[in-house]
């Protein structure tokens, strides 16, 4: 795991599993990092980029969070839902990609997490894909023009299910989903009546 952390250190682009998919990795606070993951993707700058951290005290550092939302939080995480919040004001992540809002996830996978709590930091972690095409969930399918970039790939699909995680905005008084994923809109709506108002959007 050190040949990792110290890729993430030195601005190297990693390549890990998760529940969900395959994800393509590299230190949140480097910008050169970040844009070869643009370049690499062909992705759209205007796209913002997801991040993962390894528990709720260090999401709690970059984003603001709702007393009423945490609760939730807590219940879906470690897990396969991905939160936009609002970005902390004060915080070390490189403007041109992150301004206003962020989208967070703790995954639930014990490679990730591993990575996460050794590197004590957040990472960028987006899916391994060129923009517009599928997700990655097994590592032999991992496209060679992003296996020549990335300096470490983590292969091991055992339980990577391959299903993308839901993504919730939780920047507005309204709770919406904005993709549909492996947890499902019923479960969301079930765990959040208790605690803001949801919309089906």
């Amino acid at each position: 795991m050190l040949n990792v952390i110290n890729a993430l250190n030195n601005g190297q682009l990693i390549c890990f599993p998760t529940e969900t998919v395959y994800a393509l990795s590299c230190n949140a606070n480097d910008a050169s990092a970040i844009d070869k993951i643009y370049k690499i993707k062909k992705r759209n700058k205007n796209k913002p980029l997801s991040v993962f951290v390894a528990n709720i005290d260090q999401l709690k550092e970059i984003a603001i969070v709702k007393e009423n939302y945490l609760t939730p939080i807590k219940h879906f995480t470690p897990g396969s839902v991905t939160f936009i919040l609002p970005l902390k004001e004060k915080n070390r992540l490189p403007k041109e990609f992150f301004q206003g809002t962020i989208g967070v996830r703790i995954p639930n996978h014990p490679i990730a997490l591993k990575i996460l709590n050794e590197f004590k930091n957040i990472v960028v972690a987006t899916s391994i894909n060129i923009s517009g095409e599928k997700s990655v969930s097994r590592a032999c399918d991992i496209p060679n023009d992003i296996k020549k970039e990335a300096s470490i790939i983590i292969e091991n699909d055992k339980l990577v299910i391959g299903v993308e995680s839901t993504i919730i905005d939780l920047t507005m008084d309204e709770i919406s989903v904005l993709r549909r994923g492996k947890i499902t809109q019923e479960n969301i709506k079930t765990v959040f009546d208790k605690y803001g108002k949801y919309n089906r959007a």
